[in-house]
């Protein structure tokens, strides 16, 4: 043969790849999901699904290897329970039979790169790299709550930290048929879902974190029939969010609407003034009117049957009215101007109990700013009984004036903390 000839046929060969089966045969990338602190337990199949084998080669996978180690706080692989040798060859067997396992020790939302070395049956080697993402645990759960009331949860996430950023995303249709869901502000990851029907309602929600998203996590929440008494509908607000609490209320002989032609009316989004949010309250508190009560706040046009429970919400510390000049009479109530958010909140929470909650209100709210310091105690305690929680974005309007429909909702869930435990009865 020609010398020229076999020269070329040598370079030839020298840059054609090791095994001849190589030429057709490659070795993919494999991926894979798993949790913080969870052992993963590796498969034939997560291996071979990635690899290419040349058609009628006879070649097969006959075992890996990985050369070098992930570091201790990444993962560590264990090959029949014990810390796994680096380069140590584990067969197709062994793999089979469930031997080689990781145990994950990255944090959420990392990625771990482990490369290793594909062993096939002619001797042949191929490399790749196996690739875990560590990824947020969504953890299904199921609830119960009875008609007309709520139910407040953090969605299942195991791993969700303060200091880490978490996107929340609902899979498919979240149309509930049997109650309503939403975020509850300053708290990351909770949600208030409020049941209005008999009824089960389900969604599914995933989470993501530094790209890397969970596994869909299953919510069921089930609404029983409430064991209580029936409540009064009104015929105005048949489908408002306060109408369990108004109709409640009314039930409970406590506060009732207007009665018209066989009807009974609530006009939840009318104002309500100062003075009927005090007797309002007073009904709720079983607090009852003093009677023949002395005149202490200057108003001229204070309603004489009113009169007993201001002068009752006075001695038990719930109001003390607004300063006067007039020396017989020491301060004004103003009866009939709008009742303010934080007035109210301030009443329900000195008819509740003493005054000495903390005034702390760091990340509850987004107007804080607006909450007077001499209210900032009233709202902690009905924030931390859930009487308020503001709306979905975070805002309490303290100044706002207080609706009809609002004092409902507030003095409903007034009444059961201060029931609830006694009787078991609203």
């Amino acid at each position: 043969m020609n010398k020229r000839i076999i020269a070329c046929l040598l370079i030839l060969a020298l840059l054609l790849p090791v095994g001849s089966a190589l030429a057709a045969t490659t070795m993919g990338d494999v991926d894979l999901r798993a949790h913080h602190g969870q052992t993963i337990t590796l498969t034939t199949a997560a291996f071979t699904d990635e690899l290419t084998i040349e058609a009628g080669s006879g070649l097969a996978l006959t075992g890996i290897a990985f050369p070098t180690l992930p570091a201790a706080d990444e993962a560590v692989i264990l090959l029949d329970g014990a810390a796994y040798v680096a380069d140590t060859t584990v067969s197709t067997a062994q793999i089979s039979a469930g031997d080689l396992r990781i145990r994950m020790e990255a944090s959420v939302g990392t990625t771990v790169s482990i490369p290793f070395r594909a062993i096939l049956s002619n001797g042949d080697h191929l490399t790749a790299t196996l690739t875990i993402r560590v990824a947020p645990e969504a953890l299904s759960a199921s609830y119960t709550v009875i008609e007309g009331e709520y139910v407040q949860f953090r969605l299942g996430v195991r791993d969700m930290t303060a200091e880490g950023r978490y996107l929340i995303s609902f899979q498919g249709d979240r149309n509930l048929q049997h109650g309503t869901l939403e975020a509850v502000a300053g708290e990351p990851g909770v949600f208030r879902y409020h049941a209005a029907s008999v009824g089960i309602d389900t969604f599914t929600f995933t989470v993501t974190r530094n790209g890397i998203t969970s596994a869909p996590g299953t919510i069921t929440i089930t609404v029983e029939p409430s064991p209580y008494l029936p409540f009064l509908k009104y015929f105005d607000m048949p489908t408002h969010w306060a109408s369990y609490a108004a109709g409640r209320l009314a039930t409970l002989e406590k506060i009732i609407g207007h009665h018209v032609d066989a009807r009974f009316f609530f006009h939840p989004d009318r104002n309500i003034s100062r003075g009927d949010f005090l007797v309002w309250l007073c009904a709720v508190m079983d607090i009852e009117p003093t009677e023949n009560a002395a005149v202490l706040y200057a108003d001229p046009d204070i309603p004489s049957w009113m009169n007993g429970f201001l002068h009752a919400a006075t001695e038990k510390g719930i109001i003390q009215g607004v300063p006067a000049a007039s020396p017989t009479v020491t301060s004004y109530f103003f009866p009939h101007n709008p009742v303010t958010r934080i007035e109210a909140i301030r009443m329900i929470s000195l008819a509740l109990g003493p005054e000495g909650h903390d005034d702390n209100l760091a990340g509850l709210f987004v107007d804080i700013a607006q909450i007077p310091g001499w209210g900032k105690n009233n709202v902690r305690h009905l924030h931390e009984l859930q009487i308020i929680t503001g709306d979905t974005a975070g805002f309490l309007h303290p100044r706002r004036n207080l609706t009809r429909g609002e004092a409902a909702e507030m003095l409903y869930k007034a009444y059961k903390e201060l029931q609830l435990p006694q009787n078991g009865n609203a």
